[in-house]
């Protein structure tokens, strides 16, 4: 899988097959980052749910601040680890837990970097860890205007609102969708 932009472009992130993973796809990345793009450049980012890490590098290659990987998999962070790129900022993170536990937390946690200007979740679509997740992010330490992207299955309906979450918009692309939340009123481009 290879980085599609920014200063890590065509490198490769290194993807150890598993049934479980499901990287989120080139086209979705690209879409993501042209939908956020205005926003990258400095920010504190989560990558929940991280899988091969493929997000938070498209992140930290288009000028993210830093990147925190979450992931319950072992070997998936193992993975991410072994990325040169991953230490080239001594503010990244990759975790091994629960995202939905690593939300609830104190961000006092020794991590700098929370709370986070971009959370992006891509939970295994045949779960419920989308909805235990919006439940959780309503009630943590996020932002006002923190942005926070799920990567769902188009089939699933996600919720226009959810305590302080409110949804932006929903961007869909085949069997995946996109749908961007946050706490307060923020723009994003029109034309994507």
């Amino acid at each position: 899988m290879k980085i599609i932009a920014g200063a890590l472009k065509g490198k490769t992130v290194t993807v150890k097959h598993s049934k479980a993973l499901r990287p989120t796809s080139a086209k979705v990345r690209e879409s993501l980052f042209n939908i956020i793009r205005q926003h990258v450049p400095g920010c504190s980012f989560a990558d929940l749910y991280a899988g091969s890490g493929a997000v938070g590098f498209e992140a930290l290659s288009r000028g993210a601040g830093s990147v925190v990987f979450v992931d319950i998999d072992r070997h998936a962070i193992d993975t991410i680890k072994e990325n040169p790129a991953f230490y080239e900022n001594h503010l990244n993170a990759a975790i091994c837990g629960d995202a939905v536990g690593f939300v609830t937390s104190e961000p006092s946690r020794g991590l700098s970097n929370a709370p986070f200007d971009i959370v992006f979740a891509d939970a295994p679509y045949n779960s419920d860890e989308t909805d235990k997740l919006l439940q959780a992010l309503e009630h943590s330490w996020i932002l006002s205007d923190t942005l926070v992207i799920i990567e769902h299955s188009t089939k699933k309906p996600m919720p226009h609102s959810t305590g302080t979450l409110i949804l932006l918009k929903v961007y869909r692309y085949g069997d995946a969708s996109l749908s961007v939340y946050t706490a307060a009123t923020t723009s994003l481009p029109e034309d994507n």
